[in-house]
């Protein structure tokens, strides 16, 4: 047996070598990069959340919309009106204390932008902003309408060279799009229940109501 003697030199820039090549390695790992799924994934960061996972937001979203069109067109109040209903988007009365209720303004969004786009409903239902953010648009753009006529329930925004008048809607011929949301905990699982209604402003009447409920269970 040929035993070779390094000297103190050497064995310490072995030992070096030794020490520092795993952290060389651990150095050049490459992280995964940002990457866009679709809207029907589910990902791990989501799946250990105990907030509503967005997937039950886009299925809430495409199922009330196939059955808003499918029944809002013969929907009782609506039938009557002659010629376009006016839908005003309403409150969304989130009672889950967890999730946003930005979450669930993204459904009524998606909802509203569906029903004015399909054939269905495009000429029976006619969606209105809400008439203070149009007011406050319309005032810093200085956009002017006719003046408003003296027996005018609806207000008058005036300034210098010009005014905004929006007439008042007919409460029989309009409707509000609201929401009720609920979540009931138990351990680690939430029981969440989605409801979206349109109601009838010269009644009260709920004209058209659709629910879902989704339990979640989390780690």
């Amino acid at each position: 047996m040929i035993v070779t003697l390094l000297s103190r030199p050497i064995l310490a820039v072995v030992a070096a070598a030794v020490l520092l090549g795993p952290i060389g390695v651990v150095g050049c790992q490459k992280t995964s990069p940002p990457r866009r799924v679709p809207p029907g994934e589910t990902t791990a960061g989501e799946l250990n959340d105990p907030r509503q996972h967005p997937v039950t937001l886009v299925e809430f979203q495409d199922t009330a919309t196939a059955d808003m069109l499918q029944m809002l067109p013969d929907a009782p109040r609506v039938r009557d009106v002659a010629g376009s209903a006016t839908i005003l988007m309403g409150d969304i009365n989130n009672k889950t204390s967890l999730v946003s209720t930005a979450d669930y303004e993204y459904i009524t969004s998606g909802v509203r932008s569906r029903l004015i786009r399909a054939r269905a409903t495009r000429d029976k239902l006619k969606f209105v902003e809400k008439r203070r953010r149009v007011e406050n648009i319309a005032a810093r753009e200085r956009v002017a309408t006719d003046p408003a006529p003296p027996a005018a329930g609806s207000e008058e925004i005036n300034w210098g060279g010009g005014s905004y008048y929006v007439p008042d809607y007919k409460a029989d011929e309009s409707f509000g799009l609201m929401m009720d949301v609920y979540r009931i905990n138990r351990g680690n699982t939430n029981l969440y229940s989605v409801e979206i209604q349109l109601v009838h402003f010269a009644t009260g009447e709920i004209v058209y109501s659709y629910k879902q409920d989704v339990k979640q269970v989390g780690p």
